[in-house]
C-alpha cells in the first residue's frame, strides 16, 4: 500500500486526521486512535464487508459491536440510546472510543452518541460512502433529526481519525455512489476552481469508479472543508459555505419523508436552486452556472422533489441559518469562489424551488 495522504483538520483535543488512501482498511490499526486501546464498533448492514474487516484487524480491542439501521429515518435519539444501551451493556469506560463504518447517518448518529456518553469519549470514522467520505464525516459535526428539521439535536465533537478508503465504497449501489459524488462536488464548487476543471473533466472517469480520478476529488474535497473547517470549528462565521445547496436542499429532503431522496440528492436540487439564486442576486455567470448543471445532470438522472410551498415553507423557517428576515443561503459569485448571503426572503427561496429544473428521470 502506497503511503496515505494525511490531512489535518483543527488543532489539539478539537482535532482530527484524515487519512486518504487505497488499502486502509487492511491497515486500519495503525491509524484508528483510542487512549486506552479499546473499541466499540458502530455500522450498518450496508457496511458488513468493512465492518468484518475493521473486526479482524482490531482483533480482540473490540469491546463490542453493534449495526444500526443506515436509513435517515434511523438518525434519532432513539437510535443513540440503542449505542448507549450497547456500550454501557460492555463497560464503556472514557478512554475508549467508537468506530463508526458507514455512511453519514452512521457517522453522525455514533459521534453524537460518543458526544454525550459519559459526557464525551472519542471516537473515529470509516465513511463508506461517496458523501461521507467527502462530507458527513469530516468537520466534526454530530447530531440526530427532530421531526421539525434536519439535524436539529447535535453537537460539535470531531473524530479523533478518519479513514478514507475508496474499496470501501467499492459495492456501493450506482445511486448512492453519484448521489454522494454531488457532495464532493460541492467542495471544489465553492473553493477550488481548479479541481472542479479537473473533476469535471474526469466525470466519465469518476462515474466508472477509477481510483485515480475519485482518489483526487475525495482528497481535494477533505482539503477544501478541512481549511474552512479549521479557521471556523463551530461554524461561527465563513464555515457557512460548506452548506451550499444544503438550505433548500434539507427542506426537500424533509418534505419527502426522508425516503423520496438520498441526501446528496436533495442536495443536487437545492444548488440547481441556489444557482439560480446566484445569477440573480451574485451576478455568477452563465457559463459557470451551465458547468454545475452540467455535472448535477451527469450525475443524475435525480427523482423530483416535492415542490409544494406549504411543506417546504415550514422547514425554511426553522432552517438554523434562519432569522425573522429570511434564511441564509451559500450563493456562487463564480465557480471556486462562494459567500453567505444574509436573510434571504423565504419567498425567494420558494420561487427559485418552483422553477428549478434538472434532468428528468
Amino acid at each position: 500500500m502506497k503511503e496515505p495522504r494525511r490531512i489535518a483538520i483543527g488543532s489539539g483535543s478539537s482535532g482530527s486526521v484524515a487519512w486518504i488512501g487505497t488499502g486502509l482498511l487492511a491497515e486500519a490499526g495503525r491509524y484508528l486512535e483510542s487512549p486506552s486501546g479499546r473499541f466499540l464498533l458502530v455500522s450498518s448492514r450496508g457496511a458488513r464487508v468493512p465492518a468484518e474487516r475493521i473486526r479482524d484487524v482490531l482483533a480482540g480491542r473490540v469491546l463490542t459491536s453493534l449495526e444500526i439501521d443506515d436509513r435517515e429515518e434511523a438518525k434519532t435519539l432513539e437510535t443513540v440510546s440503542k449505542i448507549a444501551d450497547a456500550a454501557i451493556a460492555a463497560g464503556v469506560r472514557r478512554d475508549d472510543a467508537f468506530v463508526a463504518v458507514g455512511g453519514g447517518v452512521v457517522s453522525d448518529v455514533a459521534g453524537f452518541a460518543a458526544a454525550i456518553l459519559l459526557r464525551g469519549i472519542p471516537w473515529n470514522a470509516v465513511p463508506t460512502t461517496t458523501g461521507a467520505m467527502a462530507d458527513a464525516a469530516i468537520g466534526g459535526k454530530t447530531g440526530v433529526d427532530h421531526p421539525a428539521g434536519k439535524n436539529l439535536l447535535g453537537a460539535f465533537h470531531p473524530p479523533r481519525a478518519i479513514l478514507v478508503d475508496p474499496g470501501a465504497a467499492a459495492t456501493l449501489p450506482d445511486r448512492d455512489f453519484r448521489a454522494g459524488l454531488v457532495e464532493a462536488f460541492k467542495g471544489a464548487w465553492i473553493a477550488d476552481a481548479s479541481l472542479a476543471r479537473e473533476a469535471e473533466e474526469a466525470i466519465d472517469r469518476l462515474l466508472r469508479r477509477e481510483e485515480g480520478p475519485l482518489l483526487s476529488l475525495l482528497a481535494g474535497a477533505i482539503a477544501v472543508k478541512a481549511a474552512v473547517v479549521t479557521a471556523d470549528l463551530r461554524e461561527e462565521g465563513n464555515r457557512r459555505v460548506l452548506n451550499f445547496g444544503h438550505t433548500l436542499g434539507h427542506a426537500f429532503e424533509a418534505a419527502g419523508g426522508y425516503r423520496a431522496l438520498r441526501h446528496g440528492e436533495a442536495v443536487a436540487w437545492g444548488i440547481a436552486a441556489a444557482l439560480d439564486l446566484s445569477q440573480r442576486r451574485a451576478r455568477l455567470p452563465e457559463r459557470d452556472a451551465s458547468r454545475v448543471r452540467h455535472v448535477l445532470n451527469s450525475l443524475g438522472p435525480f427523482p423530483e422533489p416535492v415542490r409544494d410551498p406549504a411543506a417546504l415553507e415550514g422547514y425554511l423557517s426553522r432552517d438554523k441559518k434562519g432569522n425573522a428576515r429570511g434564511t441564509a443561503g451559500v450563493l456562487l459569485e463564480a465557480i471556486g469562489r462562494a459567500r453567505v448571503i444574509e436573510a434571504i426572503p423565504i419567498a425567494e427561496w420558494l420561487e427559485a424551488a418552483a422553477r428549478v429544473r434538472l434532468q428528468e428521470p
